[in-house]
């Protein structure tokens, strides 16, 4: 594990999902002609004296007319970003930045006549269906329509200059090197904009600026434009093109983040789901092609169903707890649940089970899994199903630390970690929950709910070796069947005309935890398994939390609060680390081990 360059990439992710917010206030501030003007007359000195210290200014006549056009192009990306973040916020500038990659796809396509292959075809229709998404649900919301359409319009074609500017300036950059075709396009993207921005009354705009636009240019010309390409370039020489790549994911986010932090931006949802959509578009056309998926589209439908559905169970069980009450919440669920786990053992057949082996079905069922049930019912009654969705995503991480206690697995830095990040994170809710007056988020409820997903882990753990022994399915259908038994002792003498007075609605809810998010989840779940390897399969976790908030903002009105993002991103940034941190770290040392063989090899002469 190279630790050194996974904080240079974290550093540089952090310094551009940051730089939107300059971005917008230097523009407003400064206006955006002079904040351009002033930004490159330094940034420009900077990369002149760069071309001189390297002599990356000698390319051959042949390459100016490339040259000329890339630094075009760099100016572009330039006007439109200071025009266009003066017009939107900075939140809605970086998901529209996010498809950067898509667009670098398309116009490699065109361009360099690369090959467009399905996944890429997949990953545009996605992408850009969020920007049209995104756009068309804020366009009532974000003052005027006209200048938001401008704004958004301007992003992106700023968007697409950038992506012009990375496939054309390819050949230069492996003719002359990146630094000096970057020093070279900067340095006369810089001249021009410099002349074409630059009035007198720039100066007068410089002698009256605040200390807060000075500290902000210094941002942006120090960490953004000098700093960042040292340490990106420092953390993608030493890590998997794959593994740098997947860095860039968090910029978008963090742009949205800051801008709330920040600038006290208002975070819609149709920034969330328009903003998710960017993202899975440029995944799927990032990884689609490299991810071989057995048994061909039927495994990702299953996968991508139970997650959904898994996903939108905290939305269901929110609603009936509210509606009706905890108590009867859970027998409606786990009552029904335990008949059909029953009915299906009956059907399918139980081998002989141990007397020792029962014992652990039985404490997996009542310490785990029951608990789990009770503990989160009394929980959602004071937290939201957003929140609850994102605490549900510690699950991972509560497994982990339960098998390294109970089972003897090995406690990893990357675990120790990943606990770290997901702790901050789930702080970040409980403080948020006291800071942010919402009326329906409680300290209490958040502890319940976290406590039950602690319970889920114990179960995942126990029953584990039985299982194995016996067959997934059984032993889930006898443990259900098990967690059921309780159910009559939450009966009061209340519950008939409960169910009497239940609409259709709650009736619906119903019916959708029993049976969608219980067992056709599990069951399609269990058939993706055998589709596709397990750690391809574990990635697609991560789209329960993100459907749960999307469903209770969407379904249940709930709003989305600076705690739920800050929160939320950090449980999940903590999990992905103790999940697939070993991973890299096996696949590092693969590639060291390597080198060091092709470095014996014998008649090897370096050059």
């Amino acid at each position: 594990m190279d630790l050194r360059a996974i904080l240079a990439l974290t550093f540089t992710m952090v310094v551009w999902g940051g730089s939107p917010v300059f971005f917008r206030s230097l523009s407003l501030a400064l206006g955006p002609a002079d904040h351009l003007a002033i930004r490159y007359a330094i940034v420009g000195l900077l990369f002149a004296g760069v071309l001189v210290a390297t002599g990356g200014w000698r390319i051959a006549k042949a390459h100016w007319p490339r040259l000329l056009f890339v630094s075009l192009c760099f100016t572009g990306y330039n006007l439109g970003s200071a025009y266009g973040f003066e017009r939107i916020n900075a939140g809605t500038g970086s998901l529209i930045i996010g498809t950067q990659p898509l667009l670098m796809a398309l116009v490699g396509t065109i361009a360099a006549k690369e090959r467009m292959t399905p996944a890429v075809m997949l990953g545009l229709a996605v992408g850009f269906g969020g920007i049209v998404f995104l756009v068309w649900n804020d366009l009532g919301i974000q003052g005027d329509p006209l200048t938001f359409l401008t704004g958004c319009a301007m992003i992106f074609l700023s968007g697409t200059c950038w992506a012009l500017y990375a496939v054309v300036s390819k050949p230069l950059s492996q003719e002359y090197g990146s630094l000096a075709v970057t020093a070279a396009s900067v340095v006369l993207a810089s001249l021009a904009l410099v002349l074409l921005l630059g009035r007198p009354s720039t100066l007068v705009t410089i002698q009256t600026m605040s200390l807060r636009s000075w500290l902000e240019m210094a941002y942006l010309v120090v960490f953004v434009t000098a700093l960042t390409m040292v340490t990106w370039n420092y953390g993608a020489a030493r890590l998997p093109a794959a593994v740098a790549g997947s860095f860039l994911y968090l910029v978008p986010p963090l742009g949205v983040l800051a801008g709330a932090l920040l600038l006290g931006e208002h975070v819609t949802p149709g920034m969330l789901i328009g903003g998710a959509l960017i993202l899975t578009g440029v995944a799927i056309a990032q990884f689609g092609g490299k991810l071989s998926i057995k048994g061909s589209f039927a495994g990702l439908a299953a996968v991508l169903f139970a997650v959904t559905m898994w996903g939108l169970i905290p939305v269901a069980m929110r609603y009936l707890v509210t509606e009706l009450s905890p108590e009867t919440a859970m027998v409606l669920r786990l009552y029904p649940a335990g008949l059909l786990a029953i009915t299906v053992c009956l059907f399918t057949g139980v081998r002989q089970i141990a007397w020792r082996d029962w014992l652990r079905i039985a404490i997996a069922a009542l310490a785990g899994n029951l608990g789990y049930q009770i503990l989160a019912a009394y929980g959602m009654q004071s937290v939201p199903a957003s929140w609850t969705g994102l605490i549900f995503g510690l699950e991972p991480v509560f497994i982990a630390l339960f098998a390294v206690l109970f089972a003897g697995d090995r406690l990893t830095a990357w675990l120790i970690a990943g606990i770290f990040v997901s702790m901050l994170g789930t702080a970040a809710l409980m403080l948020g929950s006291t800071l942010v007056p919402s009326g329906d988020v409680s300290l209490f409820g958040l502890m319940l709910v976290t406590l039950s997903t602690m319970g889920w882990g114990i179960y995942t753990v126990v029953i584990r070796p039985a299982s194995r022994k016996y067959g997934a399915l059984p032993v889930a259908c006898l443990a259900m069947a098990i967690s059921a038994l309780p159910m009559p002792l939450f009966v009061n003498l209340q519950f008939p005309a409960t169910l009497a007075s239940m609409n259709a609605t709650a009736w619906l809810a119903v019916g959708f935890v029993v049976v969608f998010g219980t067992f056709l989840a599990t069951s399609a779940w269990n058939f993706a398994l055998g589709q596709m390897e397990s750690s391809i399969a574990g990635i697609f976790l991560y789209v329960q939390p993100v459907v749960a908030a999307i469903g209770g903002i969407l379904l249940l009105g709930e709003r989305l609060t600076w705690p739920l993002l800050l929160g939320g991103a950090l449980i999940i940034l903590g999990v992905a680390i103790a999940q697939f941190g070993p991973l890299i770290s096996k696949r590092m040392g693969s590639i060291k081990n390597a080198n060091l063989r092709g470095a014996k090899e014998p008649g090897m002469v370096a050059t």
